[in-house]
């Protein structure tokens, strides 16, 4: 049976390869170059996947924990807040609240109207809009009231307009209340 290899040839480099494993040095190298591919293909290979996966795995676990810090900074923030958020807020409080504030300072309501409620993340922004006339510092008052308020609250707009006898304004403002407070109570 014959396999295709030239028997002379293979004779030959097999004396080759005697003669250079002969001289010291070189057996050396040749030693030092099996151990080292050995080393590599037994050794490395499987640890350096070993530690791909677990260097993936640990990635994992950081972005989890990134987040689950992310969310108690976020619950944080919530307390800091939670107080100026009532426990009832439906749209009946807010207009108590806010023609309560009217009254402190001695302005005039002339219209007041909601608009559809606005979402907000998991909160809700009722829409108040108001026609009020008084003085300057009254009005000024209100306004100062208003941003000074002790509820979460923006004024989306304003606008003046001069009469003979008094300031007009015309304001909107919105008040943050519970997702599920918009009905009234």
């Amino acid at each position: 049976m014959e396999t295709g290899i030239d028997k002379e040839k293979l004779l030959y480099y097999r004396a080759l390869i005697i003669k250079h494993l002969r001289d010291p040095i070189k057996m050396r190298l040749a030693v030092v170059s099996a151990s080292l591919l050995v080393g590599i293909g037994a050794v490395y290979v499987p640890f350096s996947n070993r530690l791909a996966k677990q260097h993936a795995k640990l990635e994992k676990q950081i972005a989890k924990a990134n987040s689950i810090h992310d969310v108690e900074n976020l619950r944080k923030q919530i307390n800091l807040y939670a107080n100026r958020i009532p426990e009832v807020s439906a749209t009946n409080g807010w207009v108590q609240y806010i023609l309560g504030g009217i009254r402190e300072n001695h302005v005039k309501l002339r219209d007041m109207s909601s608009r559809q409620p606005r979402r907000v993340g998991p909160y809700k922004a009722l829409v108040m809009e108001m026609e009020l006339d008084g003085t300057y510092a009254n009005l000024k008052n209100f306004i100062e009231w208003l941003e000074q308020s002790d509820r979460l609250l923006r004024i989306d707009s304003i606008r003046f307009k001069k009469r003979q006898d008094c300031l007009l304004m015309k304001i909107v403002v919105l008040g943050l209340v519970r997702g599920n407070a918009t009905k009234n109570r």
